[in-house]
């Protein structure tokens, strides 16, 4: 798919032709992610969609998501700019997208619930991504989206120190394309404006890396968190799920 934006794909690409199994994977499909964003937003679409509704993950990678959906009793479709990674060719639907484009017509107002894990930081306008989700949940549809967490304390206590926030270190942008951090206020903000009610922010994943046993950055931490006002939301991880109200096209 030829596009002038920025996407990193060569190492999703090369994970196609990798043979091994993956440490980290759902019945032998790689999980691109930490394992509990799987899990965690399969729980939250099984508490808040109905079985058998259809389901798009978009930045599907190997299709463990959607396979693991289709276990679930939902219909899930995958979507990604890498369509030779995703290994459930014939068994799930698939669309190839780059998100930073608009997504096709035939996708509008489609599917029942729309997942972004992982997904926008590796996007020049995450914004658009938001828009274009909406654009394709069915009225009363649940969109979620999974985010590194850079208002956490230890991130931002890393920002102090270093400059980069968790996640987006020069390593993270040339290795996993992370381009775009997202503020949890702007997150809140690109939801409304893009038409979702009200979002419902949550944070998973207790930070556990070497980095910690650092005395100096645990305790720049603590100050962070002593400031009035700071977010409780400490995991390493966000999800933000809202739904595209009911009334809406």
């Amino acid at each position: 798919m030829q596009s002038s934006s920025y996407v990193a794909v060569d190492i999703y690409r090369a994970k196609a032709t990798e043979t091994r199994q993956a440490a980290w994977n759902y019945k032998g499909l790689e999980i691109i992610a930490l394992p509990q964003i799987h899990e965690f937003v399969a729980d939250l679409v099984k508490q808040n969609v109905p079985k058998g509704a259809s389901i798009l993950d978009l930045g599907a990678g190997s299709g463990a998501m959607c396979l693991r959906l289709q276990d679930m009793g939902f219909k899930a479709a995958g979507g990604d700019i890498v369509a030779e990674n995703f290994r459930l060719h014939g068994k799930a639907d698939f669309h190839l997208v780059n998100i930073n484009e608009p997504l096709a017509s035939e996708l509008e107002s489609r599917f029942d619930g729309v997942l972004a894990m992982e997904l926008i930081e590796h996007l020049e306008n995450p914004r658009h991504l938001i828009r274009e989700c909406f654009k394709a949940l069915k009225p009363g549809g649940l969109f979620v989206v999974t985010t590194p967490n850079i208002a956490s304390s230890i991130s931002i206590a890393q920002y102090i120190r270093t400059g980069e926030f968790r996640w987006f270190a020069p390593e993270n942008y040339k290795r996993d394309g992370h381009i775009s951090p997202i503020p949890l206020g702007t997150l809140r903000r690109a939801f409304r404006e893009a038409g979702f009610e009200e979002p419902v922010i949550q944070s998973i994943s207790p930070l556990s890396f070497p980095g910690l046993r650092w005395w100096k950055m645990r305790a720049v931490a603590a100050l962070i968190r002593a400031i009035p006002g700071h977010t409780k939301e400490q995991g390493d991880i966000i999800v933000a799920s809202a739904r595209k109200p009911a009334s809406r096209a």
